[in-house]
C-alpha cells in the first residue's frame, strides 16, 4: 500500500503513469468495499494489488542499486522508506488519536490507543492477528485496522534488501540464478498461504509469511522486467486486459465467505502482473509520458484523473477509515446510514490531497527534515517512541478507574452467590459500577467463552465439520453427557465443568460456532450456511453411536432460516425455526438420552465494556429492554420445542434478564461478555441454579 510515488528503481526507474492508474483502481476498490457498497463485495483485493505493485517497485530500485554497484546501502534505503511512509502515517495516527479521545468511552480509547501505538511501532498486522479483529465486528471496530497491511510492507522491506543481496551473492551476480533464488522464497510463501489460510484465516490474513509471495511476485516482475520490453504488442493488449479483468472479477465474485488468501488471492495477483507486464510490454512504459508503446489498458490506466487519484492513493487509504469510523460516530442519527459511507468518502478525498500536497509530497523529497540518512532514521524512531509513550500513556489513565480490585478476584461463595438478586423485583435499578466489578471492565474480553474448551475441534471456526475427540471430565465414567450446538451452549462450560466434577460426567463437546442445533438451513451475510448442515448431520450421528446418557442443547437463534430458497423473517421464521427445533430434540430423545435445552440468552448492540465504562456512574444506561434482548416470541417457541419433544426446558434467559431492561450488572457480576455470550465469571455464579435444573 505504500508505493505511491513515481518509482526509482531498474527498468521501473521511468515514471510509469498507468501504474498511478492500476493504484488508482486498488484504492478506489478498497473505498467502495469500506463504504458499504455491495457492487464490490471482495474490494479487499485492493491490497493485493497494491502489495503486488510495490514488490515490482521497490525491488525495481534494489535491483538497478545491485546491477550499479553490486551492494545495496541499506541506511539509504530506510532513510528513504521513512521519507515516504512515516510523516503522513503518524500525522494520520496522531489525529486518530485526538479523535479517540473525543468519541471514544475510556475502554473503547483503551482499546484503540494499543492499536495505535502498535500501528507506531510496525506491528499492527502482529497485534490483528493475535487478537482475530475484524473491520466489521459491531462491538470492536479499530480506527487503524487497515495499518495492517503497512506492517506487513514495512516487515517485508526489513528483510528484503539482505535478502536480495545475500541471494546476488549466492548467484554469483548471475540474473537467472538471483531469479530462480526470489522465486523459490516466493514458492514457500505461497504454500504457506494455501496451507494455513483454511484452519488459520486470521492469521494468514494478517501475517507477513502468507502474505510476502504477494510483494514477491511483483519483484518478480521487475527483475524479468527488460525482457518484457519485448512482448509483442497484441500480447500486451491481452495481458492488460486479462489482468484487469481478474482484478474486476475478484472484486465482483469474492466475499466474505471466500477463503482468503489462500489459492483465491493468486486471481487479483496475477491479474496485477498481468497489467503491470502489458504496460511493459510492446516498448512501452505504462504509454509513457508521451501516450506511445504499451498496453491499452496502459494508455487508459494513464488518464490525468485516474493518475491523480494514485497520486494520493497512500493519503486516501490512511485517512479513509479513520473517517468512516468516527464518521460513523459523528452522523449517527444526523443522516441516514446508507449515505454515511459517501460523507465520509467525499471527505476522505480533500483531505487526502491536502496531505498530499502538504505533508507526503514535500517530505518524501527531503524538504523540512533533509535527506541525509542518520537525520531521517533518527527522526522516525523519536517520533515512533513518542506516539508509543503518549498513546500508551494516556490510555492507561483514561482507564485507571477499571483497574481490576482485590474484592472483584476474590472465589465466589460457595452456594448461590445470586441469592436475592435473581429474580429481581421491580425495575432494574440504576446506579454505578461496582468497584468489585467481575470481571473488571479491563479484563473483560478475556472473560469471554468463546475459546472453551480450549481446542478449536471442539469449537469448530468456518469449514470444519467433523469435532475431535472433545472428551472432558471423569474420561472414565459411564454417564456421558453432550454439549451440542455453538457458542451459545459452550458458555455455560465453566457452570457445566463444576457439576460433571461433583457428578462424575464424562463430557462430549460437539460444537460448531455460528451453527443452530436445529434441523434447517440458516443464512448469513455470504449466504446459506449449508456447512452447518452437514457439521450436524455428522454430530448427531455420532451421539446415535454414543447413546450418551444426557444431551444438553443451546445456540444463538438470530440466523434467519431459509426454506426452498426464502428467507424467512418475522412469525414465519419462529414458526420454521420452532418446527426444526423439534425435529432435531426428537432426532435426540430417539436415542434414549434426556434432552435439556438452555434458553438462549439475551444479546445487546453495542460492547458492554465500552458501554459501562462510558455510563460508569449511570448501569442503567446499558441495559436493553427485555422484547429486544431477549426476543420472547423464540423464548415461546423454544420451550414449546422442548416440551413436544418430552425434553427439559431451562429458561436461562430468566436468569440473565431477571428485571426489565435486562441488567448488564447484576450484583458485582458482569452479565455480558461482548454482544451475545455471557461473561466466565456470571455462568460459574449461576452454577448452583444449572444443577438444580438438570435431570438426576
Amino acid at each position: 500500500m505504500t508505493a505511491g510515488a513515481p518509482a526509482e528503481g531498474a527498468s521501473a526507474l521511468d515514471y510509469r503513469p498507468d501504474i498511478d492508474g492500476l493504484r488508482a483502481v486498488a484504492v478506489v476498490l478498497i473505498l467502495l468495499y469500506h463504504a458499504g457498497w455491495s457492487a464490490v463485495p471482495g474490494g479487499y483485493v485492493g491490497v493485493d494489488v497494491f502489495f503486488v505493485i510495490s514488490g515490482f517497485l521497490i525491488t525495481g530500485l534494489l535491483a538497478r542499486e545491485l546491477g550499479q554497484s553490486g551492494t545495496i546501502d541499506l541506511r539509504a534505503f530506510y532513510a528513504r522508506r521513512a521519507r515516504r511512509i512515516l510523516p503522513a502515517s503518524f500525522l494520520v495516527l496522531v489525529v486518530t488519536l485526538v479523535a479517540c479521545v473525543v468519541f471514544f468511552s475510556p475502554i473503547g480509547l483503551w482499546h484503540a490507543v494499543r492499536d495505535i501505538a502498535a500501528s507506531a511501532a510496525y506491528v499492527p498486522n502482529i497485534v490483528f492477528a493475535r487478537d482475530t479483529a475484524d473491520y466489521f465486528h459491531p462491538a470492536r471496530v479499530s480506527p487503524v485496522i487497515h495499518y495492517w497491511s503497512l506492517g506487513v510492507e514495512e516487515q517485508f522491506y526489513v528483510v528484503w534488501p539482505a535478502f536480495l543481496l545475500v541471494a546476488h551473492r549466492l548467484a554469483a551476480r548471475h540474473g537467472p540464478r538471483m531469479s530462480l533464488l526470489v522465486a523459490l522464497a516466493v514458492a514457500v510463501s505461497v504454500a504457506l498461504s494455501v496451507v494455513f489460510t483454511p484452519g488459520h484465516a486470521n492469521a494468514a490474513f494478517y501475517l507477513l509469511p502468507t502474505r510476502a509471495w504477494e510483494l514477491g511476485a511483483g519483484a518478480l516482475l521487475a527483475m524479468g522486467a527488460p525482457r518484457l520490453r519485448a512482448m509483442p504488442l497484441a500480447a500486451a493488449h491481452l495481458a492488460g486486459a486479462a489482468g484487469l479483468a481478474m482484478i474486476a472479477i475478484s472484486a465482483v465474485a469474492f466475499g466474505s465467505s471466500t477463503s482468503f488468501p489462500g489459492v483465491a488471492a493468486l486471481v487479483p495477483v496475477v491479474g496485477s502482473v498481468l497489467v503491470i507486464a502489458g504496460g511493459t510490454g510492446a516498448g512501452g512504459q505504462g504509454a509513457g509520458r508521451a501516450g506511445a508503446g504499451g498496453s491499452w489498458s496502459a494508455r487508459v490506466l494513464a488518464l490525468p484523473p485516474l493518475r491523480y487519484v494514485g497520486r494520493i492513493s497512500y493519503s486516501l487509504y490512511l485517512w479513509h477509515w479513520p473517517v468512516l469510523v468516527f464518521g460513523a460516530i459523528a452522523l449517527q442519527g444526523v443522516i441516514p446510514d446508507g449515505l454515511q459511507g459517501a460523507v465520509a468518502i467525499g471527505l476522505t478525498v480533500p483531505l487526502a490531497a491536502i496531505t498530499y500536497r502538504w505533508v507526503e509530497d514535500p517530505l518524501r523529497r527531503g524538504r523540512l527534515i533533509g535527506r541525509r540518512p542518520s537525520r531521517n532514521l533518527a527522526t522516525a524512531l523519536i517520533a515512533s517512541v513518542l506516539l508509543v509513550a503518549v498513546s500508551l500513556g494516556g490510555g492507561l489513565f483514561a482507564v485507571r478507574r477499571f483497574e481490576p480490585s482485590a474484592a472483584a478476584a476474590a472465589v465466589p461463595p460457595s452456594g448461590d452467590p445470586l441469592a436475592g438478586l435473581i429474580p429481581a423485583t421491580g425495575p432494574t435499578q440504576d446506579g454505578p459500577l461496582p468497584v468489585d466489578a467481575t470481571p473488571s471492565l479491563l479484563n473483560l474480553h478475556a472473560g469471554t467463552i468463546i475459546e472453551n474448551p480450549f481446542t478449536e475441534a471442539c469449537s469448530l471456526q468456518t469449514s470444519g465439520t467433523v469435532n475431535g475427540p472433545c472428551t472432558f471430565g471423569d474420561r472414565a465414567s459411564k454417564t456421558e453427557v453432550v454439549l451440542f450446538g455453538d457458542s451459545h451452549v459452550l458458555q455455560w462450560w465453566p457452570a457445566v465443568e463444576s457439576i460433571a466434577r461433583e457428578r462424575d460426567w464424562k463430557v462430549v463437546v460437539l460444537v460448531k460456532t455460528s451453527c443452530t442445533y436445529a434441523d434447517v438451513t440458516t443464512v448469513s451475510v455470504s449466504g446459506p450456511k449449508t456447512v452447518c448442515d452437514a457439521w450436524r448431520s455428522t454430530a448427531l450421528a455420532r451421539i446415535a453411536a454414543d447413546r450418551p446418557a444426557m444431551v444438553i442443547v443451546s445456540a444463538n437463534h438470530r440466523a434467519p432460516p431459509i426454506v426452498g430458497g426464502v428467507v424467512l423473517a418475522g412469525g414465519a421464521a419462529t414458526t420454521a425455526m420452532q418446527g426444526a427445533a423439534a425435529r432435531t430434540l426428537a432426532d435426540l430423545r430417539a436415542t434414549g438420552a434426556s434432552v435439556v435445552v438452555i434458553a438462549d440468552t439475551p444479546q445487546v448492540p453495542w460492547d458492554p465494556a465500552d458501554c459501562l465504562s462510558r455510563y460508569a456512574d449511570h448501569v442503567i444506561r446499558c441495559a436493553l429492554q427485555r422484547d429486544v434482548a431477549l426476543d420472547p416470541a423464540w423464548l415461546v417457541a423454544e420451550r414449546a420445542a422442548a416440551t413436544g419433544a418430552g425434553a427439559t426446558f431451562v429458561d436461562a434467559a430468566a436468569w440473565a434478564c431477571p428485571s426489565d431492561p435486562c441488567p448488564a450488572i447484576i450484583g458485582r457480576y458482569v452479565v455480558y461478555a461482548d454482544t451475545n455470550h455471557l461473561t466466565r465469571p456470571f455462568v460459574a455464579a449461576l452454577t448452583s441454579r444449572l444443577d438444580a435444573a438438570l435431570p438426576r
